[in-house]
């Protein structure tokens, strides 16, 4: 167990226990857990590890006394109860800390917390701890995805780039960046990716989406010379008729306005 001298005296019992919820032997920590009844870490491991299993009993655990897990412990009772973006903080908070021991299914279920609460910035912290300790790319979509919603879209760019062999068929993925490369100014790169997402017959093509902003395209001079009192909505629709008119300059300017507005 990482750092486990920092939990309490008992350090080979714990560590004994924690191997146990590292493999998934949750029964066994539970077992361990009536068998101390007055180690509040193998007590606190035990109630996580009813929350891992889905059980309805973790949030009727004896929770007394303060441990390394504490935190961890608090995000998944308000994950339990509904409450993810409290939850993962308390994730945040967990893993940040260089005391906390770390396990491969707690990460994974702090990262989805991160996903589910919208907590972008958060997920992308956990995901780089989850890529230096397991070196795989099972989050890869997630961190395109947080880069994406974040507005960072060079990086997200890049994070396409790196993990492109998992990621090239997935329709969504490739719509967003085909988003990212808009916002980039890449408009041909766009248009190529746009026109050739997977499922393209059951979608807008482009020329559809030139016939869509159709209206939008005749009446751009309209919209030009009111364009200081545009709302967000009307520049957003403003840009794309210039892309669907090819007009990609101003088409740049408008979405380039549009993303300074939100950093």
């Amino acid at each position: 167990m990482a750092k486990s001298s920092a939990i309490s005296h008992s350090v080979s019992l714990e560590e004994s226990v924690w191997e146990l919820f590292e493999t998934g032997a949750y029964e066994e920590v539970s077992l361990a857990a009536e068998r101390h009844p007055t180690n509040v870490f193998i007590h606190h491991l035990s109630a996580i590890s009813q929350f891992e299993t889905g059980a309805d009993t973790a949030n009727n655990f004896p929770l007394e006394g303060k441990t390394v897990l504490t935190p961890l412990l608090g995000a998944y009772l308000h994950r339990s109860n509904g409450r993810p973006r409290e939850a993962a903080i308390l994730f945040h908070e967990y893993f940040k800390a260089s005391s906390s021991p770390i396990s491969y299914s707690i990460l994974k279920t702090g990262i989805r917390t991160c996903e589910e609460a919208g907590n972008y910035k958060f997920a992308l912290d956990l995901i780089q701890i989850y890529k230096t300790l397991f070196q795989d790319d099972f989050f890869a979509g997630l961190e395109f995805f947080s880069l994406y919603h974040m507005r960072r879209f060079g990086e997200a760019l890049e994070s396409f780039k790196r993990n492109s062999l998992v990621l090239r068929e997935d329709r969504d993925v490739l719509a967003a960046l085909g988003l990212c490369l808009v916002h980039l100014g890449k408009f041909e790169e766009a248009k190529e990716i746009l026109e050739k997402l997977p499922g393209a017959g059951e979608i807008p093509s482009y020329e559809d989406k030139v016939t869509e902003y159709e209206p939008m395209i005749r009446n751009i001079p309209k919209y030009e010379k009111r364009k200081k009192q545009l709302s967000e909505k009307e520049l957003l629709d403003l840009g794309y008729a210039y892309l669907f008119s090819q007009s990609y300059k101003k088409a740049e300017e408008v979405f380039t306005s549009l993303v300074s507005q939100v950093k």
